[in-house]
């Protein structure tokens, strides 16, 4: 059926934003072949007439507005507008085309999923959807699930009913084994302490977690994984079960699908082009597939996105979970910063709580009479729960504790290791570096006094098992008698992360992290830090190793600070030898000093980046406040090609030009591609344009820099209802905001409440009232705790020009007081410490010292 006549009423017009038309069309396709009268911009919009007048006139005579719902629809401006006007009509029926957040506002209306099914499926909830079809009513069975005895596995094929299908036709990826064959160790469960009479290969019986339950569980979410593709992971702190509640819940829901354990972050990036349907992607510990560049969101996407359902699930401590997501305090976020934060704000995330409730312990306690060692870690110290006894924690705690007196060697030996992972240094680590750290963590006496062979015993003592579970560091190797270094326990990680964060960190171990560091994602994590820090004689060697790795962020950072210690020739060696980071930062300060002759120089040389940067400095001069690039580059398409070609100065100019221009469309584009400035401009134009409702679906993806400008202009429209509840899901940005408001005297009475019942934001913000008269305790001790509250207390301590309390915050470990009190001493005219750094005795440097 045509387009209405001009004036006749319609039954549905079809909304949708350019990128999704594919969609638009088949569904009016598919609804005119209903008989239905459709009217869709693609087939019914006149040349020449004005899209806005079109398009409200097509709503206004439409029975319903069919939205065709994605991440592009809801970051469009117009698009908006027309699901806006629908929905205040109550006309609105909202047809997801691919996974994307809804609207909050939208969150009450019933929206039809039409992506991850085939095309029959999709037609049935289309009609479903629209009122032409009515919902099928079949019941997918009985619901619960007997749980299988321990060790016992049913082997033969289930029906194939749904998400427990076995998926036998499903060929097997390499290295591929069915979930029902596969060794729960190897994924990473801990292996159980020992009792006389268990068998030491037979898993302790499971205790179902609450959180294993219900349409939002781990078991729930799986189930929904099943159908469509989709990415569950389990965070809390070490040793509480993850790990186990993961393999519990995919063994019960998808027996027969394959399982894949990716070795590394190359393989799971591989399989991103070459996976099929039918298999889950086992990601414990996901933070070890996030270093470097090889995963980023679109990896992730491409999976899910499968012809076939693909399952991810993986798990990550609470404590890596929040530094990854929540936002950089100062505001600088790295690009690997951004590409963590974007892999886990993909996954549908369920914590897993450390401590048992009523209803596990009355279930532990019903397994656990056919378990002794379930039985026995439910009589145990109530300072652990169950898991953690189960996993040895308590002995690999006192095992820590104790060697500082009964083993003071190991204790080096032990602590180092660490604070080496601490620092990042993530893998394992190799002997020779820890025992040129120990001597650091030994008093001059204990030094003097180490004996032949102290070494090979604190290793010993370190690796001895405990409870035949675990030791505080654990050997690894690289085949059959080949030692590559040794892992500290997960356990002693978290807690090392905790009681240990400001703790000074000796010479010893930024020397031999220097000398003995191999693997280039260790080597720029420990490299940034040491750059925090003003350690520049550390920071300087390894962002060298990192950006000659390839490191792009390792690379910045160094050029950085070769500029600012005016370090001229390496910088422009390294330019001239193809580091982009360091080409961006020369030709910056080149163009800041309008340093023509060098530019010109340069491109004589053939740097292109040089001859744009010229012609951008002498168009900005010529256009007297016009484009800084454009036409005088050759034109966008030029700019394009080459930016295309992965010329990373062009897109820098590009984006200059689209935010010049105030090209949001195009700045969207870039943005969504990953590139941070562009990102940055297009913010800047939604928070001049007042786009709430763009900043909210772009801080609702996890971007930092939208969601900041989104408390604030929240703030400004005095919509605190909605920063209360951003807030009180937890959005660090809304929170830090929203409790800045609370300072106030007649809102004092809501801060207080919100910081007696935990809220951490609140909590810092009520200390800075006590230090305004004068009483730093409070916030001396959440600054030892928080990242936010040690920024603002060493902000206090410079305004009040307090560069002894600075000094004693850098020695414990302090990681932003090392950049203000460099930027205080500048400002009396003493730059040495923004120069040289300190030197690893914590002098200040005055000369560089790499």
């Amino acid at each position: 059926m045509g387009a209405p006549a001009s004036g006749a009423g319609v039954d549905a017009f079809v909304s949708y934003t350019g990128a999704d038309e594919a969609w638009a069309v088949w569904v009016a396709g598919v609804l005119e072949a209903e008989g239905q009268t459709v009217v869709v911009r693609a087939w019914d919009s006149p040349a020449g007439t004005n899209f806005v007048t079109w398009t409200n006139r097509q709503m206004t005579i439409a029975k319903q507005t069919v939205a065709i719902c994605s991440q592009a629809y809801f970051a469009s401006h117009w698009c908006t507008q027309e699901w806006a006007g629908a929905l205040a009509g109550n006309t609105l029926t909202p047809l997801r085309v691919e996974r994307c957040a809804i609207p909050p506002v939208l969150d009450t209306i019933a929206h039809c999923d039409l992506y991850g099914i085939d095309e029959t499926t999709a037609r049935r909830r289309l009609m479903e959807a629209v009122g032409l079809a009515r919902p099928q009513r079949r019941s997918g069975g009985f619901p619960g699930r007997p749980t299988p005895p321990v060790g016992a596995v049913f082997p033969g094929r289930l029906p194939p009913d749904g998400p427990r299908d076995v998926g036998m036709a499903s060929p097997a990826p390499s290295g591929a084994v069915r979930v029902t064959d596969a060794n729960p160790y190897l994924l990473g469960i801990h292996r159980p302490i020992r009792q006389a009479g268990t068998p030491t290969d037979v898993l302790p019986a499971y205790v179902e977690r609450d959180a294993d339950r219900g349409e939002d569980g781990v078991r729930g979410r799986l189930r929904a994984a099943a159908r469509q593709g989709g990415f569950v992971l389990l965070v809390g702190a070490s040793s509480v079960g993850k790990t186990r509640s993961a393999y519990e819940a995919v063994r019960v829901e998808l027996p027969g699908w394959w399982l894949h354990h990716p070795a590394d972050a190359a393989e799971l990036a591989a399989l991103a082009g070459s996976a099929q349907g039918r298999l889950v992607v086992w990601l414990d510990e996901v933070e070890t597939y996030l270093d470097g560049d090889q995963v980023t969101g679109g990896t992730i996407r491409a999976l899910l996105g499968a012809a076939e359902p693909i399952v991810l699930i993986g798990t990550i401590r609470a404590d890596r979970h929040a530094s990854h997501t929540l936002p950089p305090t100062t505001g600088e976020e790295t690009q690997a910063q951004r590409r963590r934060c974007e892999v886990l704000r993909l996954a549908d995330t369920i914590r897993l709580d450390t401590w048992f409730s009523d209803t596990e312990t009355a279930r532990a306690h019903t397994a656990a009479a056919g378990d002794p060692r379930l039985a026995a870690c439910l009589r145990l110290d109530g300072r652990f729960s169950v898991p953690q006894h189960l996993a040895a924690a308590p002995a690999l705690d006192d095992r820590w504790a104790d060697a500082e007196q009964a083993a003071p060697y190991a204790w080096a030996v032990i602590t180092a290791a660490l604070d080496a992972t601490r620092l990042g240094a993530h893998h394992p680590l190799a002997e020779a570096l820890l025992r040129d750290a120990a001597e650091g963590y030994c008093d001059a006496r204990r030094q003097a006094q180490a004996p032949t062979g102290w070494f090979t015993d604190a290793l010993s003592y370190a690796t001895a098992e405990l409870h035949g579970a675990t030791g505080v560091l654990n050997p690894v190797g690289a085949g059959m008698g080949v030692l590559v270094g040794h892992t500290p326990a997960d356990y002693l990680q978290q807690q090392a992360a905790a009681t240990r964060r400001m703790a000074r960190i000796p010479a010893s171990l930024w020397t031999a992290l220097c000398d003995h560091l191999v693997d280039p994602d260790d080597i720029s994590r420990v490299g940034a830090v040491a750059y925090r820090r003003l350690l520049y004689g550390v920071a300087v060697p390894l962002l060298r190793a990192g950006a000659d790795a390839g490191d792009g962020d390792a690379a910045f950072a160094l050029a950085q600070l070769l500029r600012g210690a005016g370090c001229w020739e390496e910088l422009r060696d390294r330019a001239d030898h193809g580091d982009d980071g360091a080409r961006i930062v020369l030709l910056d300060q080149m163009m800041k000093e309008q340093d023509r002759v060098g530019l010109q120089a340069r491109a004589a040389a053939g740097d292109s980046w040089a001859a744009q940067a010229l012609i951008d400095l002498d168009g900005a001069a010529s256009s007297a406040g016009g484009p800084p690039v454009g036409e005088l580059l050759g034109g966008e398409g030029a700019l394009r090609a080459q930016a295309a070609a992965g010329d990373r100065f062009a897109t820098r100019r590009l984006v200059a030009l689209y935010a010049w221009q105030r090209n949001r469309g195009e700045l969207r584009v870039l943005a969504d591609a990953g590139h941070r400035e562009a990102e940055v401009q297009l913010v800047k134009l939604l928070v001049q344009d007042k786009n709430l409702v763009e900043l909210r679906a772009r801080a609702d993806r996890g971007i930092h820099h939208a969601a900041y400008h989104l408390s604030w202009l929240l703030v400004e429209f005095g919509e605190l209802q909605e920063l209360r509840t951003r807030a009180d899901r937890g959005e660090e940005h809304a929170g830090r905001t929203l409790a800045r408001q609370l300072i106030a005297p007649e809102h004092h009475k809501e801060l207080r409440t919100r910081a007696d019942r935990g809220d951490v934001n609140a909590q810092i913000i009520r200390a800075c009232i006590s230090v305004r008269a004068g009483d730093h305790a409070d916030l001396q001790h959440l600054a030892d705790l928080h990242d936010y509250a040690a920024y603002l207390l060493a902000r206090f301590l410079a305004v009040r020009g307090d560069h002894g309390k600075l000094k004693e915050r850098i020695a414990r470990g302090d990681l932003f007081a090392p950049r203000i009190l460099a930027a205080l001493l500048a400002q009396h005219s003493d730059d040495r410490l923004q120069r040289y750094g300190f030197a690893l005795d914590g002098t200040i440097a005055t000369r560089p010292t790499w």
